[in-house]
């Protein structure tokens, strides 16, 4: 996610001017009254079922092995960061760019806390993705879990009417599964150390695609803790609230682990007063201070344990009157007057602080009514100023910007979010003060700005993804006819294989439930993935709309009818397939680059064990004598071998079907290479054939099933069903060709004089004329006169000659087209003797040697013979001689053998 890195910087510039929260009179002049039309307070879209679909949002985010767990209900969504599962134990550094922030003096120090096992290593799995990339931000992910959290406990009913509670508890439990293990206490229950954060942001967005396909060693995943050396009260205090939050929601459900929550909480919040200070963001979610989100955690604890001191902490004073608690931070005493414009979010709590203390605080003896009064209208006034519900001093006309259509617009910067979560927190007021004439007013206001948000607005627009009248599966069941964004900026539904946000142009999943950042100004969309400020989505983006989409319907949605949304399942799809492109094809052979692919993405993933195969025909060979002997395969590109550093294997030829077919394989095989990203290996190759007798080629690839349509670039970008793919050893795409598509390649049976199966004829060449030479030079070559191609390996040659003399005799082939590796020459005697002979040469072939066909010759196969000490033999009186015969020409004094049966020539 190139872009994010630009992103948080601006949300952080935006906390820190503090706009946040604004002594009276010090409010810009956008903030004053603005005439918009009112926005109907009735539903006109499904509230069960965007709240349905809204949680589903949180499963796509999910980190680590949910899928393993079967903890993942999207088909599309798979195991991602397993490094996460073991961070190293050692400080980071341009060597250990995935370590921690620890030093190693403190990681010696505590070993015994956060190693117990001896691993060397942390076990970070689990929680979630911050937006469209992945990394596991502190701040927005606390934040998240206990917004989200409090609409459970504020509307617990409404979950349980749509069908939701037991989905909300389990993204609950991911969050806090993570808090819990990313938290070491000692013996003592005293926290040691929390991890806050892991990957980095700058390194993080340089990626685009799915987290399932993205490498930790180009991508490194370092993580930020928060000790004693490195404090961080504002994450720990943060991550306090959360697992306080889930204490609460499990407390009936599961005793223990809610206690366990609440242990882990409340350690976590001691931590961050012992150790003040902000923690590490990268520039991503910089925090503007921590006294908030230890109010934020204070609050929570006082409502789950009744302690007395957490609620002092917030409101202490001194001996005059002045605030030295947390409340201290924004005003001096309860005779100040504070007003709060910006809403609940990641980085500023005191609205949420207040909306949950509010209720906390009224007709408590234990608090002085001034107090009371004060935190009330810092509650109050904030719904007021959000919703233009008048202020309770008539004279006070400050009230948020809104949009000429009348949505009650923060920032530019994810607007949606910040008004949900207005939306929110006026439904919260109500519940809490059912009595104040008001809180209808704020409800209805929180149903029409929910109304624009899903398509009432001058764009028809849904702003929530995958909650519109055209999409698929829902769209009847949406109400209206807005057409939902389609484009989020989201590496993981759009599903990139280049790391491009142009590629592919429509994601390949649907985010549901996903709420993107939100209009312009002007109440103008912008549905590109590469719009990351109007088009961004992110966990605390819907933990505001959740909440207030649940108290929408405890009030309005009721009557509505109910839904029982699933993600449906993703279209059935290629994963492997193979591309293939014709490089050259000659009668000498043919080259093709042949690409594997790997483009699964339900769920994406690396697979190691694709191969695929190629089948050819070799029938142009075997007319003309030649069998699978003469093919060779080499090598010319291998992307797996430069990218992966593993060599693509190629097996040698294999005969598919019988004995008779002319059909062969090779497999192509890239077992042990993860293909991921990039998602396909090119391997370019040839199926080359030797020449064949008379230094002639024969090649054709007309009759090859896997070559069919490469010569018009079928099958270039397009998935090729001639070249099957194997997963697993198991075929996944394309088909293989008939057994019987060709039989016409039977065996030679060969056989006597006569026979009709071996028809050869010896033609001889001589070399050395002379009568006497130490050097018998000639050659010999074998015609084929019949009907059948002939396999050398059946045949013998044998030339007869005198020795004149007693020393060693010696063979040399100097040259043969069938190779003279393919030809063994040995001596045999002629006892007795005949007339022209005491010896004979006879020239036997390898089956590398191949066949001569019908209407063929094998080439002049170049001899030599001599003695060991090269004296001088008498050529005249050989029985193969002829002087005259200086040309290739018929010799039946050279006999030749078939299967060892004589075929041709007379033996003398």
């Amino acid at each position: 996610m190139r872009t994010l890195r630009q992103l948080h910087p601006v949300r952080l510039l935006i906390a820190l001017i503090v706009v946040l929260a604004l002594p009276a009179g010090l409010r810009p002049a956008a903030a004053r009254a603005a005439t918009a039309p009112a926005l109907a307070g009735v539903p006109h879209y499904s509230l069960p079922l965007a709240a349905q679909e809204s949680l589903y949002f949180y499963d796509a985010q999910k980190s680590g092995p949910a899928r393993t767990l079967g903890d993942q209900p999207l088909d599309w969504r798979g195991d991602s960061e397993p490094t996460d599962a073991c961070v190293p134990l050692k400080p980071m550094s341009s060597t250990v760019p995935n370590g921690v922030n620890m030093s190693a003096a403190f990681i010696a120090a505590n070993t015994s806390v956060l190693d117990p096992g001896g691993a060397g290593c942390v076990d970070l799995s689990g929680g979630y993705h911050d937006a469209g990339d992945h990394v596991k931000f502190g701040l927005p992910q606390s934040y998240s879990a206990a917004e989200l959290g409090m609409g459970m406990y504020e509307f617990p009913q409404a979950y349980q009417a749509t069908g939701t509670w037991a989905h909300g508890l389990d993204i609950m439990k991911w969050f806090s599964d993570y808090f819990l293990r990313s938290t070491f206490l000692n013996p003592s229950g005293q926290v040691v150390a929390f991890a806050y954060q892991v990957g980095e942001g700058s390194v993080d967005h340089d990626y685009w695609g799915p987290s399932e396909l993205q490498s930790a060693t180009l991508y490194p995943r370092p993580a930020y803790f928060a000790t004693a050396e490195t404090p961080a009260a504002d994450q720990a205090a943060s991550a306090a609230a959360a697992l306080t939050v889930e204490s609460l929601l499990t407390k009936s459900s599961d005793a223990a682990y809610s206690a366990k929550a609440l242990q882990y909480a409340e350690a976590l919040y001691a931590f961050s007063r012992a150790h003040p200070g902000t923690g590490y963001s990268g520039g991503f979610y910089n925090s503007s201070g921590y006294a908030d989100k230890e109010a934020w955690a204070a609050t929570w604890l006082y409502l789950a344990t009744g302690t007395t001191s957490y609620l002092t902490d917030i409101t202490a004073t001194n001996t005059a009157g002045a605030y030295t608690g947390y409340l201290g931070s924004i005003v001096a005493t309860t005779a100040n007057t504070w007003q709060n414009i910006w809403v609940m979010s990641w980085d500023a709590r005191w609205g949420g602080v207040f909306s949950l203390l509010d209720p906390l605080v009224q007709g408590n003896t234990a608090v002085p009514a001034a107090l009371q009064q004060q935190i009330h209208y810092f509650d109050k006034w904030q719904v007021q100023y959000w919703s233009h519900v008048p202020h309770d001093n008539a004279s006070d006309t400050s009230f948020i910007a809104q949009t000429p259509a009348g949505f009650s617009y923060l920032t530019t910067w994810g607007s949606a979010r910040y008004n949900t979560a207005a939306q929110f927190e006026a439904l919260t007021y109500r519940r809490n003060f059912p009595d104040d004439t008001q809180s209808t007013a704020f409800s209805d206001w929180a149903m029409g700005q929910m109304n624009y948000v899903m398509g009432d607005n001058p764009a028809k627009t849904s702003y929530i993804v995958g909650f519109g009248s055209t999409t698929p599966g829902v769209g009847a069941q949406v109400g209206g006819s807005a057409v939902a964004v389609s484009h989020p900026h989201h590496g993981d539904a759009q599903g990139s294989l280049t790391n491009s946000q142009d590629n592919p142009a429509t994601d390949r999943h649907i985010l549901w439930g996903a709420l993107v950042g939100g209009p312009s100004s002007t109440d103008q969309p912008d549905d590109v993935t590469t719009d990351f400020v109007l088009n961004e989505v992110a966990i605390d983006y819907n933990a505001g709309m959740v909440g207030a989409l649940l108290g929408l319907y405890q009030y309005y949605g009721q009557s509505q009818p109910m839904t029982a949304f699933t993600p449906p399942k993703g279209a059935a799809e290629t994963p492997y397939y193979a591309t293939a492109v014709l490089n050259q094809d000659t009668d000498q052979g043919t080259q093709l680059t042949v690409t594997v692919n790997n483009t699964a993405s339900l769920p994406p993933h690396q697979e190691s064990d694709l191969s695929a195969r190629v089948y050819f025909d070799i029938s142009s060979l075997h007319k003309q004598g030649q069998g699978i002997d003469a093919i060779s395969t080499p090598v010319y590109y291998d992307a797996a071998s430069q990218i992966d550093g593993r060599a693509t294997a190629v097996s040698a030829p294999v005969q598919w079907g019988d004995a008779n077919s002319c059909l062969y394989y090779v497999t192509l095989d890239w077992t042990g290479d993860r293909i991921g990203l990039p998602p396909s290996r090119a391997f370019e190759f040839g199926i080359n054939a030797a020449q064949g007798p008379g230094y002639t080629s024969y090649w054709s690839s007309a009759a090859s099933p896997s070559l069919t349509g490469l010569a018009a670039g079928t099958y270039a970008a397009t998935p090729d069903p001639n070249i099957p793919v194997y997963a697993n050893g198991v075929l996944a795409y394309g088909s293989e060709p008939s057994k019987t598509l060709d039989e016409s390649c039977a065996p030679s049976t060969g056989g006597g004089p006569g026979a009709g199966t071996a028809a050869l004829t010896a033609q001889y060449e001589t070399s050395a004329t002379a009568a006497s030479t130490s050097t018998i030079s000639n050659q010999i070559q074998l015609a084929d006169t019949g009907t059948d191609a002939v396999p050398l390996s059946a045949v013998t040659v044998r030339y007869w000659f005198t020795e004149n003399g007693t020393q060693p005799l010696s063979y040399a082939c100097d040259y043969a087209p069938v190779g003279c590796a393919n030809i063994t020459g040995t001596f045999g005697t002629v006892s007795p003797t005949r007339t022209g002979a005491d010896h004979y040469l006879q020239l036997s072939f390898s089956a590398g040697a191949g066949s001569v066909g019908p209407g063929l010759l094998t080439g002049g196969i170049q001899s030599r013979i001599h003695q060991s000490d090269y004296s001088a033999m008498t050529q005249t009186d050989d029985y193969s001689f002829n002087a005259a015969d200086t040309a290739f020409t018929a010799n039946p004094h050279i006999t030749v053998y078939y299967n060892g049966a004589l075929i041709y020539g007379s033996e003398p």
